[in-house]
């Protein structure tokens, strides 16, 4: 896994977390096989810029994936570590957003550090049905994060955050 902060932004989990959260994610899908993961926190203008190039919206977002493999892909050598993909966070905007979620910077940072990774496993949210089940799956892994961490499943709230509703 590489986690990157090259602009020096509150990235609002630390590196640890991150892991975590990566590792479980994956777990809980059913990843058995090596995956690299890249995770960056990146400031406005860059994420500004790569939601022009990629979505065609010029405006900062809060996440975006960059899928590269599939590890459920039989096509692949068996002993070969699967390039997942790129998760890019801009904690600005994750924080800005989040009172309107009713949750803190750090839980939605938690929230779209999940979202961004189903993104790589193939999971969408352009058809509600899509959506719903990835929102089903967003709050599963965060109710085990949570029980991980000490806390209690049942405070973990997601809104419908995987909608573009906006767009």
């Amino acid at each position: 896994m590489l986690i990157s902060n090259d602009a020096g932004v509150d990235a609002l989990l630390q590196e640890d977390e991150v892991a975590q959260v990566v590792e479980v994610t994956l777990a809980l899908e059913g990843v058995e096989r090596p995956c690299e993961v890249s995770v960056s926190f990146v400031d406005l203008d860059e994420m500004r810029a790569l939601n022009a190039e990629w979505r065609h919206i010029d405006a900062p977002t809060d996440v975006l994936s960059f899928e590269c493999d599939s590890p459920f892909d039989e096509g692949l050598p068996a002993d070969e570590t699967v390039e997942l993909g790129d998760v890019m966070l801009a904690p600005d905007v994750i924080a800005g957003q989040a009172s309107e979620f009713g949750q803190t910077p750090v839980e939605e940072c938690r929230l779209m550090l999940v979202h961004g990774l189903l993104h790589l496993l193939g999971y969408d949210h352009i058809a509600e049905d899509e959506a719903l089940l990835m929102e089903g799956r967003e709050e599963a892994i965060l109710r085990e994060l949570a029980i991980r961490r000490g806390d209690d499943p049942d405070t973990v709230r997601i809104g419908p955050t995987t909608r573009h509703v906006a767009d």
